[in-house]
């Protein structure tokens, strides 16, 4: 779908496809969009709707609402078989905690560790008596229950372009 509010045209979104998360096993970026007809069969075959359209009518991951739990339906469903067997590394995501955590602004929350299953998310204590998330980026499998949880959507995850 493309984004033609009145944000959207400023920003200039309306004419990026390269924006978002794909989905888990994609190929990488430009074979993935050069590949894709927009079928959304991926989309339709997630079991828990964290893929949806994106810009340009890409399928795209949206963490706000549920995590991924890599059943590898959406790699099944894909008629032109954009993705990587199954027994490789879904992605690689680094998830970020923003301003907006509710530790951040001395108030006790810990939903992100308590739905981190891979124990990614740890709380320290500090002087102030708030414990501070920590997250441990390497532990994390990029499921994205803990974006998924946060009441106020504080964390957001993004390619680890590091490798």
């Amino acid at each position: 779908m493309v984004d033609l509010s009145r944000r959207g045209i400023l920003t200039g979104s309306w004419r990026s496809a390269n924006s978002g998360i794909r989905p888990p096993w994609s190929r990488e970026e430009s074979h993935f969009l050069s590949h894709c007809t927009r079928c959304d069969a991926c989309v339709q075959a997630c079991e828990n709707d964290v893929l949806q359209r994106g810009a340009g009518g890409y399928p795209s991951v949206n963490f706000k609402q549920n995590e991924c739990s890599f059943c590898y339906a959406c790699a099944q469903a894909c008629p032109e078989s954009l993705f990587l067997p199954r027994h490789t590394r879904a992605w690689d995501l680094i998830f970020t905690l923003g301003q907006g955590c509710l530790a951040y602004q001395s108030v006790e929350c810990r939903r992100c560790q308590d739905s981190c299953e891979p124990q990614a998310i740890t709380f320290r204590p500090t002087l102030s008596g708030i414990y501070q998330p920590q997250l441990d980026n390497l532990a994390c499998n990029g499921c994205g229950a803990c974006a998924a949880s946060c009441p106020v959507s504080a964390i957001t995850a993004e390619y680890n372009h590091a490798h």
